[in-house]
């Protein structure tokens, strides 16, 4: 099933997504089948795309039948890559393949007291981690010969993955001077510029995420200058009638009076989640809003495949 409002142009159309595009939401609510869905969607229209990670445990490279990936770049389908950040190899690239400062790199910033600090040093590797993105869209073609033409960021969990975007404008309030200073501005002209940056948030039908997600939705759009490029509501009930109407087809199935009555109740129970879809299509504030249908007892890399072909119908 696919639905969109007030949609100018069709969602990941050649030229109108930008490079970078985060995906956002709250935990549990398949930023990653997201992520993957709008990675192979794009790898399939010929385009070379990196999917990004942050999670203790690569998720997406076993769906596609490869080992759990570290942060090495590993093609898990034709022109699809995907690595999972780790702040060790982010200093190691920054510091070797990207200063050329590989004995300060061993001497200092691996001696074990600065490492020690380096590991819980607050937001750090936050910077890092859009340090590396920058980087990739950049000066990673010509420093290590890595060229994606998308990347995908499959964002931690909402409060850790927004505070993300907070981090530049944080660390430049504080005044920092010298290489800091330089990667903070790179980073945050970065996230203010569309064509290079725009969000993805994740939703479902459930009265907690669709108060997260409102809260999410005008954080997003402060922090980027810019409102995200869509919203996707997974485990979509949208077709289910709201009003009271009992559907013949209840007594049709339901032999009995107590089969009647659960079958009533879990029509109850979809009802109430498509009048909560409806409430928040209505409050939302973004061009383009697409329903993904509930896709219980599939495998995860059929229900990322039928979520793509969802996106590459959605107008």
């Amino acid at each position: 099933m696919v639905e969109t409002v007030q949609n100018p142009t069709p969602f990941l159309a050649k030229g109108a997504a930008p490079r970078i595009l985060f995906v956002f939401g709250k935990g549990g609510v398949g930023r990653s089948t997201v992520a993957a869905a709008v990675g192979l969607l794009l790898a399939e229209r010929g385009e070379r795309v990196l999917i990004v990670e942050w999670a203790v445990a690569d998720t997406i490279g076993p769906w596609f039948g490869a080992v759990p990936v570290g942060p090495t770049y590993v093609e898990i389908a034709p022109r699809l890559d995907v690595t999972n950040f780790a702040l060790d190899e982010a200093l190691r690239a920054y510091f070797v393949d990207h200063l050329r400062v590989e004995l300060i790199y061993r001497r200092v910033i691996r001696a074990r007291p600065v490492a020690r600090l380096l590991d819980v040093a607050p937001g750090l590797a936050e910077m890092f981690f859009l340090g590396q993105l920058w980087w990739l869209t950049t000066l990673a073609e010509r420093e290590a010969q890595l060229h994606f033409d998308r990347i995908i960021v499959d964002a931690p969990a909402t409060g850790h993955g927004v505070s993300l975007l907070d981090l530049p404008s944080t660390v430049g309030a504080m005044g920092t001077a010298g290489l800091l200073a330089v990667e903070t501005r790179r980073v945050a002209d970065m996230l203010a510029d569309p064509a290079q940056t725009g969000a993805v948030v994740v939703s479902l039908p459930e009265p907690l995420v669709v108060d997260e997600t409102l809260e999410l939705m005008p954080r997003v759009t402060a922090r980027l200058g810019h409102p995200p490029v869509a919203v996707i509501i997974n485990r979509s009930v949208a077709a289910i009638a709201t009003d009271d109407t009992r559907p013949a087809w209840l007594d049709t199935l339901a032999a009995s009076a107590h089969a009647r009555a659960a079958l009533g109740s879990m029509h109850d129970e979809l009802r109430a989640h498509a009048s909560i879809e409806r409430e928040l299509r209505s409050r939302l504030e973004v061009g383009t809003v697409i329903s993904v249908a509930d896709q219980p007892g599939r495998a995860p890399l059929d229900v990322v495949r039928a979520t793509a072909r969802t996106f590459a119908e959605a107008r």
